[in-house]
């Protein structure tokens, strides 16, 4: 069984990369179009964040779109799908998921990683 505590989908250094303070620091040399980039980035990690500490305190754990297949989806859809930026999310319970589910987290937690 998945431990609740030891999920995450959230990078764990995406803070150490924070680009808010760039245009203060370079003011004259700032290329616009990648601080975009970055902070829109920086923003979708730090929602995440906050709906997956919200998730874990409700006892469920976030599940990405990919993750679920469509048939599923389409069944708790309504009731639990948390759409952040253009990516889609699942509150899913541990117990809840399929061995295909927990295998693809799995997986996406370590692409995350690499």
């Amino acid at each position: 069984m998945l431990e609740i505590k030891e999920i995450s989908i959230v990078p764990k250094g995406y803070k150490k990369k924070d680009p808010r303070t760039l245009p203060y620091l370079y003011p004259e040399t700032l290329n616009v179009v990648a601080y975009a980039r970055s902070l829109q980035r920086f923003t979708f990690y730090q929602t995440l964040e906050v709906a997956e500490d919200l998730a874990k305190r409700q006892g469920f754990i976030l599940l990405p779109f990919g993750c679920i297949h469509w048939q599923r989806a389409k069944n708790y859809g309504a009731d639990r799908k948390i759409k952040i930026g253009r990516r889609s999310f699942f509150l899913m319970k541990p117990d809840e998921l399929t061995k295909g589910e927990k295998r693809k987290l799995v997986m996406y937690i370590e692409d995350l990683k690499a």
